[in-house]
């Protein structure tokens, strides 16, 4: 009897043993942070940060934390979160000891090798930013702005020929999917000289947009809880679960492209090319670097642009005053021949100011990358907003915050008004560019594709508005929306969209 109680008893010691070292633990987490308040239950788990992943909320649920506690916001147990524009601009400045989380393991397409979005280790990071600057800048992929015409014209072309309604006929089109397909041609065309296709054959191509929706929010709890993408990585598991240049549809069907594509410029017979891969390869990238590189523009660069241009879109055919200002400014260029056809130049777009500003007024109200995008803290520590913060905690950033910064914006920082780029002073519209500007991030972590997205979007605003009058088909529901791992799964914004008199420009 006494030898049958043994195995329970031991079992009842493991038991209290667990619970007690998980009760030490939990308590020196709590202590650790205890001067940064929070959701309560942040303090001891993890749970908050999952009820958000679930939810596909974590922007909103981040921005009313700090709204709520403070500019630095406990968020779990070893995690705080920002809003503060100043705080962000320190941990990611160039000399800055700061490092990145394993937040960003879960951005990887490899289990060898990096991309530089995703590249922790730092040194290997600034190498790889190096290499990759001069193909974005653009001063070296000669056909940057004719290869976006190329797309927005084929963009154009679809729309008069599909989805144009008259006073005879109503056509109803799906306007989130249109400005998908534009991105992802406009991204291939730039990346590598040759659109994907997806424009000319209207068509979601290889199922690739369906399997991107369905990958996200799976991206996204590997984000917030790093185990499960450890886990994912075993041998065995990520051959099953994980894409691959095999595959015939999605994600991985792209890899096989990216890397078709790429092998074409390297070895005995390679093609060169004045594109951005070309760039690439003439700066020391290698191929199997120029595959990942190539993947992450496509992969992040379409999805993050379609985001911006459906958003000024959407708020400005429901702000009838700010579409009225910028139709004028457009109609009035365009009388003026300082609209080139078929499509006006970057230089045009920079010189419109109200275009400009619904152009920085759509990246603030609704910033296309809102992940956390954790940082380190170096070991010895930090001081931040007069706090210590201890070395290893983990900081991440509230965009969604940042961006409503009543103190920066203006108290009806919640609203779409691009009339405040217009009437800010010189020093308030300085601190209101260098908020926005964090859009595209910073320092050492700045976004390399700025330059394209910027050229892309004031594009296509421009000649959306100045060809197109669009109306929702239901205002009471203009578009789903949800966030997944700091990028937007943005569906059914089903429109009507009808010819303006066209106004004669510059050739």
């Amino acid at each position: 009897m006494g030898h049958s109680l043994v195995p329970f008893l031991s079992l009842g010691w493991l038991a209290t043993l667990t619970i007690a070292l998980w009760f030490i633990q939990s308590l020196r987490s709590y202590l650790r942070l205890r001067q940064f308040p929070g959701p309560p239950v942040a303090a001891w788990s993890k749970l908050w940060m999952m009820r958000s992943t679930l939810h596909g909320r974590m922007h909103l649920d981040v921005a009313e934390a700090c709204k709520q506690y403070g500019h630095l916001t406990r968020i779990g147990p070893n995690d705080l979160v920002t809003d503060d524009a100043q705080i962000i601009r320190r941990i990611s400045a160039v000399r800055s000891p700061y490092t990145r989380s394993d937040w960003y393991n879960a951005t990887a397409f490899s289990h060898s090798l990096n991309h530089v979005f995703c590249e922790r280790d730092e040194e290997r990071h600034i190498q790889l930013r190096n290499k990759l600057i001069p193909g974005y800048s653009g001063k070296e992929n000669l056909h940057l702005e004719q290869s976006i015409d190329d797309q927005l014209t084929g963009f154009f072309k679809l729309i008069r020929e599909n989805y144009t309604s008259s006073t005879s006929s109503f056509r109803a089109v799906d306007f989130s999917r249109l400005c998908q397909f534009l991105t992802l041609d406009v991204i291939t065309a730039v990346a590598f000289g040759q659109p994907m296709g997806f424009l000319e054959h209207d068509e979601d191509l290889h199922g690739y947009i369906a399997n991107q929706t369905a990958m996200l929010p799976i991206f996204e709890w590997f984000s917030t809880l790093p185990i499960l993408e450890r886990i994912m990585r075993l041998p065995g598991i990520s051959q099953l679960a994980m894409p691959k240049p095999t595959d015939t549809q999605g994600a991985g069907l792209l890899m096989g492209v990216a890397k078709r594509i790429v092998a074409e410029r390297y070895g005995p017979d390679k093609k060169t090319r004045p594109d951005m891969l070309g760039s690439f390869v003439k700066h020391g990238l290698s191929q199997e670097e120029a595959e990942q590189e190539t993947v992450l523009q496509i992969f992040a660069g379409s999805d993050t642009t379609a985001t911006t241009i459906r958003t000024a879109t959407l708020f400005l055919i429901t702000n009838p005053m700010a579409l009225a200002k910028l139709q004028n400014e457009l109609d009035d260029a365009a009388s003026r021949g300082h609209l080139s056809s078929p499509v006006i130049t970057y230089e045009q777009a920079l010189s419109l100011p109200y275009l400009q500003a619904c152009v920085k007024e759509s990246l603030r109200i609704w910033p296309p990358v809102i992940g956390l995008m954790q940082k380190v803290v170096p070991p010895g520590g930090d001081t931040l907003d007069g706090r210590f913060v201890p070395g290893g905690t983990l900081i991440g950033y509230s965009g969604w915050g940042v961006h409503r910064d009543v103190s920066v914006f203006g108290s009806d920082a919640d609203l779409y008004r691009p009339d405040r780029w217009i009437e800010a002073g010189e020093e308030q519209l300085l601190e209101m560019n260098r908020s926005m500007d964090l859009v595209f991030g910073s320092g050492r972590y700045a976004c390399l594709g700025k330059q394209v997205a910027l050229i892309e979007v004031s594009k296509a605003i421009a000649e959306i508005f100045s060809r197109y009058d669009i109306v929702l088909i239901d205002p009471s529901r203009p578009w789903q929306s949800v966030n997944r791992n700091g990028l937007f799964l943005q569906s059914d914004m089903m429109v009507r969209i009808s010819g303006r008199e066209s106004i004669n420009r510059s050739q």
